[in-house]
């Protein structure tokens, strides 16, 4: 391939963002994301992902120049569904039409089968994947993240053979994920993502957390199996539509039992509590060999995203 291998420098922070989070209007998601990208650089964090789920919210090239334009000192990462029809057309349109390619990167997954058709669930996650990659590495040699969901041992090896970063989520698996990862890659930079919430309130900590991250939380399959379990259909229009973020948790959901689990789930899936707290958690993932920590900020805006900063900071300096 000719290119260099990634090895572990420092340790470092990013943001995801998710546009629907700013609104149904292009306009206003164009808007937010911009502002995203200006309290990223504003934080001192390294990445600033850019989360399009659905495939009509990717941004067109115009958009992805002027966001990499405005965030100086910020490696601006888009993802990609292997799966969306169409993504090699997309992924071809918009690495071709940049003309500043240095703080530009990439984030290639197979993508949630809740932001898929029935057409593109039924496509081989690993083989689209595998496609992608080798599409992408022609033409761009560049920072790559390559997500791991359902297909760790897979992806870690693709990062081997194709200079990629390994990027797995806060779960309960994590440790075992990291550890079949860390064998293949070896000091390689390894991402986790990490929805967190930084406050002092503690008392409403919890059920913040539950209600803004419902949709999150329920796409996990292992809380799927869960909700089987507990004689709730994972399928059921009202559940699948909170996990398509399409509608909100409603109290009449909300029984004691699925309280309860959907409460130890995310304990499990999110980082929250106070900087301190935080902090803390960080650091138990910079002991595990985790070297970048991407998070999602479960309230989106600028003194979250900051907070973040600062623990990502005090991590790295102890």
């Amino acid at each position: 391939m000719g290119l260099s291998v990634t090895t572990q420098i420092g340790f470092k922070g990013g943001k995801a963002t998710k546009r629907t989070r700013f609104g149904r209007v292009w306009k206003s998601q164009s808007e937010g994301t911009l502002r995203s990208g200006e309290f990223c650089v504003k934080a001192g964090l390294n990445y600033h992902i850019i989360d399009s789920e659905w495939k009509w919210h990717y941004l067109m090239p115009y958009e992805v120049e002027k966001l990499v334009n405005s965030s100086k000192g910020l490696l601006t990462v888009l993802t990609f569904s292997s799966r969306h029809h169409g993504v090699l057309r997309l992924l071809d349109r918009t690495v071709n039409a940049l003309t500043n390619r240095e703080n530009f990167g990439l984030n290639l997954v197979a993508g949630n089968k809740a932001f898929l058709d029935w057409r593109e669930v039924r496509r081989p996650p690993k083989m689209t994947l595998v496609d992608s990659i080798k599409f992408v590495r022609r033409c761009f040699d560049g920072e790559v993240f390559i997500g791991t969901e359902g297909l760790v041992k897979t992806a870690a090896e693709l990062a081997v053979e194709y200079n990629l970063i390994p990027f797995l989520l806060l779960d309960k698996n994590l440790e075992e994920n990291l550890t079949i990862v860390k064998d293949i890659v070896g000091k390689r930079d390894i991402a986790v993502y990490v929805p967190f919430l930084i406050s002092k309130n503690y008392p409403r900590l919890l059920n913040d957390v539950l209600y803004r991250l419902a949709g999150y939380i329920l796409r996990r399959k292992w809380v799927q199996e869960e909700l089987k379990k507990l004689g709730y259909d994972p399928m059921h229009p009202k559940i699948r539509a909170i996990g398509q973020e399409k509608r909100p948790l409603t109290s009449d959901l909300m029984t004691e039992k699925l309280s309860s689990f959907l409460k130890s789930a995310a304990r499990v899936l999110t980082i929250y509590g106070d900087a301190d707290a935080v902090a803390e958690r960080i650091t138990l993932l910079k002991k595990l060999g985790v070297n970048i920590v991407v998070g999602l900020p479960i309230k989106e805006n600028e003194q979250q995203i900051l907070s973040f900063g600062d623990c990502v900071v005090r991590v790295a300096h102890s």
